[in-house]
């Protein structure tokens, strides 16, 4: 499958079945952080319910909807990135990212969502990209901040996590934006 190496430390790979074992045992390790901020991490029990995730991730693909990658950093499993909502129509598309917890701090998310715009942008010829985050997750919140994402609004009570209400916090970049700040 498809494998982009970003840097000496950082690669991309396609998601596939045969990662499903190592991204369960990260999503386990680091299940009490994750689950503050995904929707999801509680429906993650087995390596099984990484598979039915991960087929349907595949058929976005075929369908040409999203793009969910593997970050690999020195080899292992780190986290995962995604280009997910590809609406080909106004050429936009989200950025949704999670890393396991002894990855967090060492810049590789802020690589991983660079390569991805420049992905994008440059080969995909989209017009914006857009990343949301909890308004409380203020390390998630650093990465569009650090890359010259605009703060383009909230959305008030958006997400029930643990039985809290979170505000999300939308995030915008246009292509034009992001040639200025890459060059």
């Amino acid at each position: 499958m498809f494998t982009q190496q970003i840097d000496e430390e950082i690669a991309l790979k396609l998601k596939e079945y045969q990662d499903s074992q190592k991204v369960f045992e990260l999503i386990d390790a680091s299940r009490d952080q994750l689950k503050q901020w995904m929707t999801w991490v509680d429906e993650v029990q087995s390596p099984e319910d990484v598979d039915k995730v991960t087929r349907r991730q595949l058929l976005q693909f075929v369908q040409k909807q999203a793009m969910h990658f593997v970050i690999l950093y020195k080899g292992e499993v780190a986290g995962d990135i995604s280009l997910k909502e590809i609406n080909w129509s106004i050429k936009s598309a989200e950025i949704g990212y999670w890393l396991g917890s002894a990855y967090t701090g060492k810049g590789i998310m802020t690589r991983a969502v660079k390569y991805m715009l420049d992905y994008a942008f440059f080969e995909l010829d989209l017009h914006k990209v857009e990343i949301w985050a909890a308004e409380e997750n203020v390390k998630s919140r650093r990465i569009p901040e650090r890359l010259g994402f605009v703060q383009e609004g909230t959305r008030r009570d958006d997400e029930l996590i643990g039985g809290k209400y979170l505000t999300m916090v939308i995030y915008g970049l246009l292509e034009d934006e992001w040639q200025k700040v890459s060059d």
